[in-house]
């Protein structure tokens, strides 16, 4: 129970840290391809932070704390070079897959190459850099708390 509870309580901090990286590289990615040119909400900000926090909320419980709780603490997977390695690819999979489905019912309505580009055209930047900021970082936390413990 203890292991569980250290595990459970360094998966949540780390994964604290990927929602954090979360923001600022959707922020980062969404400046860019902003069309206004009025300053940003305090609203808009909250908005987003709300809704990543549900996001990388619902991944943790679903993903990143069952792959913590099933690594053992001396896995070569707790490497931060490869953990960060394996956090990016498992993140990028996620949104690929996910852009993947929205271009499928866009090419059926629009052809292949239309509908390709109207799917990255949909402001896919911000999502991308987001979800694959969270799954780098917060597996890179969590391997440098691993080797931080006795």
């Amino acid at each position: 129970m203890k292991t569980f509870l250290r595990k459970l309580k360094l998966s949540l901090l780390a994964m604290l840290c990927g929602w954090i990286a979360c923001n600022i590289a959707w922020w980062l990615g969404a400046l860019p391809t902003s069309t206004s040119s009025m300053p940003i909400a305090i609203r808009e900000i909250i908005a987003v932070a709300v809704y990543t926090a549900l996001v990388v909320l619902t991944a943790w419980l679903v993903v990143f704390l069952p792959v913590d709780l099933c690594v053992s603490d001396n896995s070569r997977l707790r490497k931060p070079s490869t953990a960060a390695l394996c956090g990016f690819l498992s993140a990028f999979a996620i949104v690929a897959v996910v852009f993947s489905y929205i271009a499928w019912f866009e090419i059926i309505q629009h052809g292949f190459l239309k509908g390709v580009w109207r799917t990255l055209d949909k402001s896919a930047l911000p999502y991308a850099l987001g979800t694959c900021a969270t799954g780098t970082v917060a597996a890179l936390v969590r391997a440098c708390m691993n080797k931080q413990q006795p």
